[in-house]
């Protein structure tokens, strides 16, 4: 199901960026995010409510779904008109670092094999990144 999950993330990034060209970031993260909360809301109001909720969670929802989801699409989007799809979905290897970082502030142990993850990833990042050699043409190719 994750290699599935990943496919289809790649899938839908070359898409985005052949298909959506020219519009506007800001309407496609709004558009995005508000069919997935309305594909939601059924599931949502199917299960069970708790009898009281809350002020702090309210605003806390609002927090995440604004700061996190909504300006991480926002940005996708507006990555996706700089840059190659590539480039863009390579943002999410780091999220293992990102892991491994707050993993470090609970004091969680991280072992040695996951610098190792962590070095393959950077190299790989770094490999994917640089700019593409020239393309040298032959001789007799330009004769022609």
């Amino acid at each position: 199901m994750i290699a599935l999950g990943a496919l289809g993330y790649a899938i839908a990034t070359v898409i985005a960026k052949t298909k959506l060209h020219g519009l506007d970031p800001i309407g496609l993260a709004t558009t995005q995010l508000s069919l997935a909360a309305v594909m939601l809301a059924p599931i949502a109001f199917y299960g069970p409510h708790p009898w009281h909720i809350h002020l702090s969670s309210v605003l806390a929802i609002m927090v995440l779904g604004f700061a996190g989801s909504g300006i991480a699409y926002l940005l996708y989007y507006s990555l996706l008109v700089h840059i190659s799809a590539t480039q863009v979905t390579a943002v999410t290897y780091l999220l293992p670092l990102w892991g491994m970082f707050w993993g470090a502030i609970a004091h969680e142990p991280i072992t040695p094999i996951a610098y190792v993850g962590v070095a393959v990833v950077v190299a790989g990042l770094i490999l994917m990144n640089r700019p593409a050699a020239p393309r040298v043409i032959p001789a007799e190719a330009c004769a022609d």
